[in-house]
């Protein structure tokens, strides 16, 4: 049951918050309320400009002014190597030129500390910041909202208005917008980060991440809502039993609820009960959202058929996430009329929580012959392992799952019981480089939805507070003891030289020095019947990047992952391995270990 049905009831029975509390409510909606306006400071307003446009056309210049960067750093990160570059302008979004692949990560910071990271897509789908505001897309349906808090993407050939790629590498990018239709990029990820959870106890509440977004006021007698589309992922090093958001204003230990600053009637954190229409005509009071869909995993990974996804779930046929109520920080809740048709009258909420899971194989229970699979909402560092199958060839698009490791063997998918990949499988896709051994990285992405509500809020900005409610116990999965065979060092997939510096050793060093083709793999290859060439060496590289940073600084370098990489195929083992090529943030027998791990 959601906390808000509860309040109703309790609001019908309880004449202290029963008609009088209507009539004020109603007098606040027609007399005190204005709207507020979350917008970008640089729209474009050239003549043939797209709704969602900002900055130049053909200048790299990315939509500001809607979120407001006084507690985020916006950093560019090279595909090649991780490495950050170039500048963002956070009062007018200019920024240094992206090539293909390349990407971005908005720091979200209490202080010093890292509380999350926002991203988005890679360029040429997205650019920096992440979010964005819309306003006024007149083309939404089934009484969504106009407005919208959305990622800084852009569209595609199949979804664009002229049938065209109109991504940020064409003469006219196309903005996503509220109106975009299914899969094109809308939502922004925000990576909740170990400081979250830091000095956190199990089954407790975490610390903060406050998005703040700049607010003007305007004449309306109406308050103006915003759809956030938005993931929220687990980095924060533990495992999650929910979450919680809470809107109002104030970062860190300066944050007050919308309810404790007695402006809850003003800025409001709302489900979608009775605001919507059921087909796209006028609005009727029905649900914006359906029950099951207000926090949920992939419905790729975990979802029943439907207009869009044409089979299960590789995981499972049902929806795994949570179901979601709403409510007030400070009790009891009060009430409006609803403006959006006959239903019941709305809360002025400020907060909205999960609460029980919903049924799958995520969490269970297990459906009939399956077992539960991940339990309490899994970290980044215990993320399982999958083979990935690149159907394209397209960097941009994403690859299908194939199989998943579950610390004892290769599995596929739910359609199949789970049945065990053969070794005649494995072997014919490890020799075609469109096959790869990624993180099975949407278990940890939470796709959630609700709408923020702004009415005159006084000074300029409002905060959206999300909090990671930690699970009550830590255990981690069978794949974390027991991880799948990996190879992924034996880059030339010889059978003769192995793991060997004269070949895998310098194809990675050179590979990380920015030789391609026939210099990548001069003088440098084994022999064997799979054995890979230079574009598959490169692709094979490229997908293990992230595997062969072996120092864990986030960066996979020539000088140093390279090099040190190299040397221990070499036989070098402590100072020998690292010297000179360490920047210090792992110990000598960790990185030793980082290494041999990729020969397992």
């Amino acid at each position: 049951m959601r906390l808000d049905q509860k309040y109703t009831a309790r609001n019908a029975d309880s004449p202290q918050i029963g008609a009088l509390s209507f009539a004020i409510a109603a007098l606040l909606v027609s007399t005190n309320l204005h709207a507020g306006v979350i917008t970008n400071t640089n729209p474009d307003v050239a003549s043939g400009a797209f709704l969602g446009d900002c900055g130049t056309v053909g200048a790299p210049t990315a939509c500001v002014g809607a979120m407001n960067l006084n507690n985020v750093d916006v950093n560019l990160v090279r595909l090649i190597d991780g490495s950050t570059f170039g500048s963002f302008d956070k009062t007018t979004g200019a920024y240094s030129t992206m090539a293909v692949g390349d990407s971005f990560v908005s720091v979200v910071k209490d202080g010093l500390n890292a509380m999350a990271k926002l991203t988005g897509k890679v360029w040429p789908v997205g650019e920096p910041g992440g979010v964005k505001a819309v306003v006024d897309d007149n083309a939404v349906k089934k009484g969504k909202p106009k407005n919208c808090l959305i990622n800084t993407a852009f569209m595609g050939a199949e979804d664009s208005t002229s049938g065209q790629s109109a991504y940020l590498d064409t003469a006219h990018p196309e903005p996503v917008i509220c109106s975009s239709p299914f899969q094109t990029h809308k939502r922004f990820k925000i990576g909740m980060q170990p400081a979250t959870v830091s000095g956190v106890a199990n089954g407790a509440d975490g610390k903060g991440i406050d998005l703040v977004f700049n607010v003007a006021d305007e004449a309306s007698a109406a308050l103006r809502p915003y759809q956030v589309f938005s993931k929220i992922d687990n980095y924060t090093g533990v495992r999650l039993k929910g979450y919680k958001i809470v809107v109002g204003k104030g970062v860190g230990d300066g944050f007050q609820s919308a309810s404790t600053l007695g402006i809850a009637d003003k800025l409001q954190i709302s489900l979608g009960i009775g605001e919507g229409a059921s087909g796209n005509g006028t609005l009727d009071g029905t649900n914006l959202f359906d029950d099951d869909g207000l926090a949920t995993f992939s419905h790729g990974l975990f979802g029943a058929p439907d207009q869009h996804f044409p089979d299960n779930g590789f995981f499972d046929s049902r929806s795994a996430g949570f179901n979601v109520a709403q409510t007030c920080s400070v009790l009891p809740c009060t009430y409006y009329p609803s403006p959006y048709g006959p239903g019941a009258a709305l809360v002025n909420s400020d907060t909205i929580l999960s609460t029980t899971v919903l049924p799958s194989n995520y969490n269970g229970p297990p459906g009939p012959a399956t077992a539960t699979l991940f339990n309490d909402w899994l970290p980044s560092i215990w993320q399982p392992k999958g083979i990935f199958f690149d159907t394209d060839g397209d960097p941009t698009t994403d690859a299908k799952l194939v199989a998943w490791w579950d610390g004892a063997a290769w599995h596929k998918n739910f359609d199949s019981s789970f049945a065990v990949v053969s070794a005649t499988e494995l072997a014919a896709w490890a020799g075609n480089p469109l096959y790869a051994v990624k993180d099975i990285e949407d278990v940890l992405n939470l796709g959630i939805n609700y709408i923020v509500k702004v009415g005159n809020v006084g000074t300029g900005d409002i905060t959206v507070r999300i909090i990671p409610i930690v699970a009550d116990t830590q255990v981690a999965p069978a794949w974390v003891a027991n991880p799948p065979p990996n190879e992924s060092l034996n880059v030339d997939n010889s059978e003769t030289t192995k793991y060997d510096a004269a070949t895998d050793g310098v194809l990675v060093l050179r590979y990380l020095f920015g030789f391609r083709d026939a210099a990548l793999v001069d003088g440098a290859l084994g022999s064997g019947p799979a054995l890979r060439d230079a574009t598959q060496i490169a692709a094979h590289i490229s997908a293990n990047l992230t595997a062969f940073d072996v120092d864990g600084d986030t960066k996979t370098l020539a000088l140093t992952d390279g090099l040190m990489i190299l040397r221990r195929l070499l036989g070098l083992s402590g100072v020998a391995l690292t010297a000179n090529a360490n920047p210090g943030g792992a110990s000598d027998t960790a990185i030793e270990a980082a290494i041999d791990a990729l020969k397992q």
